[in-house]
């Protein structure tokens, strides 16, 4: 069990966020760990874009190897709500020695494999880590930027309005019935009790984790099948992380509905996304590439919702999350 302690200033600083790096980490991960849960296809389009790329020291790291652990390095902390593939793969490339260095002494030693025979570190693994924590660093970005493009990029604009989708129906819970309520949904094994977030572990007799932290993020996911977590940095650990956990995204029909009973699907998902900031009705349509009238038709239905506020500066009308007013942004 991990327990977060954040306190009322951390609760202040608690958000969400998403990037395409995660779904690429999430679905090697479950390929690795729980084949069973992916859909058929989706586990035959992973496998065939590992073998087809010769990608195995990606394969090796980001499946956790038998005890479980997949390297954070691997899933750059985002400083937004969106990280672009572009800088996510940067950063991954460019951690610091001394953190690569610190999570694969970490996995090799105990956390992914052992010393018997059976758990082993594979020696491609072994391999790597003799050529430096750049190279790895480097190399797994590019097995990660290949296995994205082979196997995710065409499948990325629906996946994206499915996290976006989950975000804006958190978000509402949230604006109506407050941070808890919203967090004890997420997933069965978190809960958010008396000022801490905890994470109850699948299997029985692992140790108990305490720790505080002045934020933490949630990260929707489309491939797991639990809250999981990142982060948790013993004192002394080299360029520590906020705790991050990551959530399994609802299913379809949790997404929230407006008052005539349309779905918030993916054009106003893409618009809440937009409104981060205030906007006006013709800066969204610029930005999302549609009329003013159909942005203009989509912002009244989110805000009759309760999902955007809107205020007016002199001649202008602003949009803007309903979220953007509370606490967690």
């Amino acid at each position: 069990m991990i327990r977060i302690d954040l306190g009322s200033q951390g609760l202040g600083k608690v958000r969400f966020a998403m990037t395409p790096l995660d779904v690429a980490k999430d679905l090697l991960y479950s390929l690795a760990r729980s084949p069973g849960s992916l859909d058929p296809e989706w586990q035959a389009t992973a496998r065939q874009a590992l073998s087809a790329g010769r990608l195995g020291l990606l394969a090796v790291v980001a499946g956790g190897g038998p005890r479980g652990y997949a390297p954070d390095f691997l899933r750059p902390e985002p400083p937004g709500f969106q990280l672009p593939l572009d800088e996510a793969l940067h950063r991954v490339a460019t951690t610091s020695r001394d953190r690569i260095r610190y999570e694969l002494t970490g996995a090799v030693g105990g956390h992914s494999w052992g010393r018997t025979a059976a758990d082993r570190p594979p020696r491609l693994l072994l391999d790597a880590m003799e050529r430096g924590e750049e190279y790895v660093a480097q190399r797994i970005a590019v097995e990660l930027e290949q296995f994205w493009h082979t196997a995710l990029a065409r499948h990325w604009p629906g996946i994206r309005a499915r996290l976006e989708g989950d975000v804006a129906a958190r978000a509402t819970v949230i604006t109506r019935h407050g941070i808890a309520e919203a967090v004890n949904h997420l997933a069965p094994n978190l809960e958010w009790d008396g000022g801490a977030l905890t994470v109850h572990p699948t299997a029985p007799g692992l140790p108990t984790s305490n720790l505080d932290a002045d934020a933490a993020i949630f990260v929707p996911s489309v491939f797991a099948g639990r809250a999981t977590f990142c982060g948790a940095e013993p004192p002394g650990a080299p360029a520590p992380r906020l705790p991050l956990i990551v959530y399994p995204v609802g299913p379809n029909d949790c997404l929230p509905t407006a008052p005539d009973g349309a779905l918030i699907g993916p054009t106003r998902t893409r618009l809440m996304a937009e409104l981060a900031q205030p906007r006006t009705t013709g800066e969204l349509a610029r930005r999302v590439h549609l009329s003013p009238a159909t942005v203009s038709y989509h912002l009244q239905i989110l805000h009759r919702a309760g999902l955007v506020q809107r205020t007016r500066r002199s001649r202008t009308v602003l949009y803007q999350r309903a979220l953007a007013t509370h606490g967690g942004q």
